[in-house]
């Protein structure tokens, strides 16, 4: 459900609106529309320039159309009062675990479930150590010591997996 609220242009309106709709949960269908809901209503309603009462209706509005708890919008009106925008703080880890087991793996392992046939993980991962120390293919060598509840993870991360439902 879209809800327009551009037409609001009044704290009276605004007002009427929390009123009737106090009992009614509303919710943004995405991030980032909650964010232009944000800027838009603080905007539209010179947010720093009203008086105490006044940002806290529309502090309540913003609660009830975005579908956030108070503190996510205060949270998201403290970033607007400094810098004039509504943005996602969240981002990719400074320093992100290095992966151990590469997509190399992945596609060796995807290779080796295709020979055999699917085997069990067990069996897969002494078919990778076997590889590694009998026969000496260091390309195994990662594989060699995976763990059985791991080896799964990397089978389901494998872009040759068929799932038959």
């Amino acid at each position: 459900m879209t809800l327009h609220t551009d037409k609001l242009s009044t704290l009276e309106q605004l007002r009427a609106f929390v009123d009737v709709t106090q009992a009614r949960s509303f919710q943004a269908s995405s991030r980032q529309e909650a964010y232009d809901c944000i800027a838009d209503t603080l905007r539209r309603f010179h947010y720093e320039q009203r008086r105490k009462a006044d940002k806290g209706l529309i502090t309540r509005f913003l609660c009830q159309v975005t579908g956030l708890s108070r503190q996510q919008v205060v949270r998201h009106i403290r970033q607007f009062r400094q810098t004039r925008q509504v943005q996602d703080r969240r981002g990719a880890p400074a320093k992100p675990f290095a992966r151990r087991y590469t997509d190399e793996d992945v596609h060796l392992l995807a290779e080796l479930d295709r020979l055999h046939g699917t085997l069990s993980g067990p069996a897969t991962r002494k078919l990778a150590e076997r590889a590694f120390q009998v026969f000496g293919e260091a390309r195994y060598e990662r594989l060699a010591a995976i763990s059985n509840g791991h080896l799964y993870n990397l089978i389901w991360m494998s872009p040759f997996v068929q799932v038959d439902f």
